[in-house]
């Protein structure tokens, strides 16, 4: 599971973009299945049993939720400074950062939408 193989800093971050994106004013819900892969209240489920998530295999919820989280955060919705600061301690490099090792660490060679 790569989300173990990450430092608990880096854990954050991921906690951090599931958070935004589940709970945050970026993608309504209307769209949140087509750009998320999952439905809002699967992703809420998800996040309500951090930290015991299995993200072991690709296709599942769990897998979903982090990947394209992630990637809107790092490269769909746009986040303005202020609201940045409402959701994320975690500089957006670091975010990037942690979105690629973690990518990596899943046994992907590129990030994006899954």
């Amino acid at each position: 599971m790569a989300l173990q193989d990450l430092t608990d800093i880096e854990r954050s971050a991921v906690r951090q973009c599931l958070r935004a994106i589940i709970d945050g004013p970026f993608i309504e819900d209307w769209e949140f299945h087509t750009r998320l892969g999952i439905y809002r209240t699967t992703a809420k489920t998800i996040l309500a049993s951090w930290p015991y998530l299995d993200d072991s295999i690709e296709d599942s919820d769990t897998f979903l939720a982090i990947n394209n989280s992630m990637n809107e955060v790092c490269h769909g919705v746009p986040i303005s400074p202020d609201e940045w600061e409402k959701w994320f301690t975690a500089s957006r490099e670091e975010i990037r950062r942690t979105f690629r090792k973690w990518a990596g660490l899943a046994g992907m060679s590129a990030t994006g939408i899954r």
